[in-house]
């Protein structure tokens, strides 16, 4: 798989967890934690890490999946 391949998936599969109901939100692989989600993202091959968890975490804690 050519890296851009790999980092157009990336990217569905970010946007698909940022539009996602509250209980697809819960459900992903780093919990509420900045430190694992920073880590899952840059693994997964995607730009912008900081900020895409920043945001994520926001939501969470507004929609009070997190506190």
């Amino acid at each position: 798989m050519s890296l851009n391949r790999l980092l157009t998936a990336s990217a569905v599969v970010l946007t698909i967890l940022a539009a996602a109901p509250t209980s697809v939100r819960a459900a992903d692989a780093w919990g509420c934690s900045y430190e694992k989600c920073t880590a899952y993202c840059t693994k997964v091959g995607g730009k912008h890490c900081t900020s895409y968890c920043d945001r994520r975490l926001q939501d969470k804690r507004r929609d009070k999946i997190c506190k």
